[in-house]
């Protein structure tokens, strides 16, 4: 009895304190520059988690300025164009909308985010398939 009372308290106690797992907070983020994500991205397919949607998608940037994307969670794909400014700034275009992200590496993540400001939303985490 006792011991069904310990391992129910002890259990309680790691939901309420669940184990921090996000390393990336820890470490700073190094932007890629406009040659690194050409070097890195391009031609390349990669899977990105959207973190505030969870969202997992497909994306290839092709060299002549073309991107393709199919959502893996959902029904759903697109094309369109891209951009990286001299900044490292990439900037998508798809039908009416463009959305532009800064890639970064944090440990052993590559990410972007919005802004290049410490604190900037992080928006995916990335993944080469």
């Amino acid at each position: 009895m006792q011991v069904r009372i310990f391992c129910s308290m002890f259990f309680g106690a790691i939901a309420l304190f669940p184990p921090t797992v996000h390393v990336m907070a820890a470490e700073e983020r190094v932007y890629l520059s406009k040659a690194e994500i050409e070097s890195v991205l391009i031609d390349r397919g990669i899977e990105s988690r959207n973190l505030s949607t969870g969202m997992v998608s497909h994306w290839i940037f092709r060299p002549d300025g073309r991107v393709e994307f199919t959502n893996k969670s959902g029904p759903g794909s697109a094309s369109g164009t891209w951009v990286i400014r001299t900044d490292g700034l990439m900037c998508v275009t798809m039908l009416t909308r463009t959305g532009c992200r800064y890639w970064f590496r944090q440990g052993g993540t590559l990410a972007n985010a919005l802004g290049k400001e410490p604190d900037s939303p992080l928006v995916a985490e990335i993944a080469f398939e």
